[in-house]
């Protein structure tokens, strides 16, 4: 079974932020929780960005990493090198516990970027990201998620043929969803929107679990999927499944 830990964020224009919460109570009780429930992997950020602030990201990140799971962050901000320090010494220690350490990349689009992701890191920078994760031995995956109704297909096969360059372990490939406000879809022309196929559903990656709208084009999906395994690429449909390629890896490694 696969648990995740997830922080809420304020979101403004594309900025994301981490809330006022209190962190040594948050990993207090998640630590209690940790000891006592049987689970393997700890994905931190999947509700917002845990380097939005990067030091305080690296002081939370350090003590997930000590509760004797793996851990998996989810970013779309710069990594600069006093991050990556941290996070090769994290992933380090980790090793020596028998854990390891991962990461999602989010990119959501290339050209478009701009106006879809305002005042967030380009793709080029994220694929830098991707890149220098991998030089210190962390397994990167690139979230290709919401994939977007709006964006053409050559823009996320620009993604594949820049994140298997940059070394990237896979493609983690997911449906658009909208709360009963449209809260997450109104950057879409709803011409286009009204076009998909959907239907509700329970958003998994949600802490609380909410029932939204699920925009999603199988055939389209199909059809992406196909585009990045041409290229060599690995296509996953949840960061569970990405999780477990990791896992078994690292057994073999052991082994």
């Amino acid at each position: 079974m696969t648990a995740r830990i997830l922080f809420k964020v304020e979101k403004s224009g594309g900025e994301v932020g981490l809330s006022k919460i209190n962190a040594e109570k948050i990993l207090l009780q998640f630590q209690n929780f940790a000891a006592t429930t049987a689970f393997e992997t700890i994905q931190f950020g999947y509700d917002g960005d845990p380097f939005a602030r990067p030091e305080r990201g690296i002081v939370m990140l350090r003590q997930l990493a000590t509760m004797g799971k793996n851990v998996n962050f989810s970013t779309k901000a710069s990594l600069e090198a006093p991050t990556l320090n941290a996070l090769e010494d994290i992933q380090r220690r980790m090793e020596e516990d028998g854990t390891f350490l991962s990461a999602l990349i989010s990119v959501s689009c290339w050209n478009s970027a701009s106006l879809v992701e305002p005042h967030t890191p380009s793709p080029v920078e994220r694929m830098r990201g991707v890149a220098d994760l991998k030089h210190i031995g962390i397994s990167v995956f690139i979230a290709v998620r919401p994939v977007l109704p709006h964006i053409p297909d050559l823009e996320y096969e620009q993604i594949a043929t820049e994140g298997i360059l940059a070394g990237c372990d896979g493609f983690i490939l997911g449906p658009l969803y909208a709360d009963d406000r449209g809260q997450f879809v109104r950057f879409i022309p709803p011409e286009i929107l009204k076009t998909v196929p959907s239907r509700k559903d329970v958003v998994s990656w949600s802490a609380h679990s909410p029932v939204w709208k699920r925009y999603e084009e199988e055939t389209r999906l199909q059809q992406l999927t196909a585009m990045i395994e041409c290229k060599g690429g690995r296509v996953f449909l949840s960061s569970a499944d990405a999780m477990a390629t990791v896992s078994k890896k690292t057994i073999r490694n052991v082994a």
